[in-house]
């Protein structure tokens, strides 16, 4: 229990009733009731009438809008309820006490009167109304510093992102190739690449890094790094998938991994390729228009995901393919064949694969073009909920 002197003491350094002269603030005193609440118990809720007003002694409150707690304070002498008292309205936030709070208690009533005998309180309530427009103030121009932060993050990201894309198309002897990617926001974590090795042949890479946003895109251009890295010394396919796990393993620290295929087009008719955890390319084989394409399923565990699963290291080997004139391969990420329209309905394997199936004959740039027709027309209104890539490579 506070002594009479203490409560004096603590209302004399209070901003509402600092500029009162010892008389009133003997008044102020007398008809301050000292309350104690537990942790977690609520003084007021929002909508509540504004009876009191109440000055934090020592403890902690929160301040609860829309079952949200937006602000918190342990600063003694802090004003609660104070607006109640001079506008009768209700009280605009529910306010909850986080730890053991001792309070002193003000009634409008009491409060009222103190004001009608002394009009220097209304210049303690003009003082503490203005302290809490300043804090309210940097309040919210530092969450609008943050703000403008991260949208600058965020647009750097997806300069990033840009940037690690193929700015062209392959165009070889045995190859051409039509490639799209659009992240669900500004930035996503899908990445394909196109790699050209020594011996004339070309590589294939196709990513997608668990989730949405700026840290996925920071992984998609480490793996852009490692790959251009890799190729300079070992452009094999165990090397290269390796390569890519050992980074996922080791540098990136939050939880995250990876799905991706990469594969080799050697120009002798040969591919040799890996698919770790991620959807099966799909190998249309030319003169079989009717047949199912070959999927070319994953055989390992996405790169990065094994330190959470307690699991040894993977160790990524290659499958080798003939491939044929005409033949078609196509790489996306499921953000394809999981999209939905506003009947909930996934686009689906079958969908896309018929689509490929009727368009094989065209060139690389328009069956990417039918394709994403097609899941346009599928989603119609609804929004992507995932990145969307696409590679369509043809052989000649």
């Amino acid at each position: 229990m506070l002594t009479e002197e203490d409560k004096l003491q603590f209302l004399r350094e209070t901003a509402l009733f600092a500029a009162l002269p010892p008389a009133e603030l003997k008044l102020i005193c007398d008809i301050a009731r000292e309350v104690t609440y537990p942790a977690e118990e609520t003084l007021f809720e929002e909508g509540d009438e504004g009876d009191s007003l109440y000055l934090l002694v020592n403890g902690e409150v929160s301040i609860i809008k829309a079952e949200t707690e937006v602000l918190s304070f342990d600063e003694q002498g802090y004003c609660i309820g104070e607006i109640a008292m001079i506008d009768d309205q209700a009280r605009s936030a529910t306010v909850k006490t986080a730890v053991p709070t001792q309070f002193l208690q003000i009634t409008r009533h009491d409060f009222h009167e103190a004001m009608r005998r002394e009009p220097l309180i209304g210049i303690g309530m003009f003082r503490v109304l203005n302290n809490k427009i300043r804090r309210d103030l940097e309040i919210q121009m530092d969450a609008i510093r943050k703000d403008i932060a991260q949208e600058e993050s965020m647009r750097l990201a997806a300069e990033v992102q840009q940037s690690i894309l193929p700015n062209e198309e392959i165009d070889t002897l045995c190859l051409t190739s039509a490639g799209y990617c659009k992240p669900t926001n500004s930035v996503g974590g899908d990445y394909y690449d196109y790699l050209y090795l020594s011996g004339d042949r070309v590589a294939l890479f196709i990513g997608d890094v668990m989730g949405h946003g700026y840290h996925s895109a920071m992984v998609a251009a480490m793996t852009k790094s490692c790959l251009q890295t890799q190729i300079r010394f070992d452009a094999s396919v165990p090397e290269v998938m390796n390569a890519i796990n050992r980074v996922a393993e080791e540098d990136v620290q939050a939880f995250t991994y990876q799905t991706c295929c990469y594969v080799i087009i050697h120009p002798d008719n040969r591919m040799e390729f890996s698919n770790a955890g991620h959807p099966a390319m799909l190998l249309f084989r030319a003169g079989q228009q009717q047949a199912e394409p070959l999927e070319l399923k994953s055989s390992f565990t996405p790169v990065g995901i094994s330190r959470f699963l307690s699991q040894p290291e993977t160790n990524y080997s290659g499958k080798e393919l003939a491939w044929y004139p005409g033949d078609l391969l196509v790489l996306y990420s499921d953000g394809i064949t999981e999209a939905f329209n506003p009947a909930s309905e996934m686009y689906g394997l079958d969908r896309f694969k018929a689509v490929l199936s009727e368009k094989r004959h065209l060139p690389p740039a328009n069956i990417k073009q039918a394709v994403l027709a097609d899941l346009g027309a599928h989603q119609q209104s609804a929004a992507a909920n995932d990145d969307i890539t696409l590679v369509i490579a043809k052989f000649r």
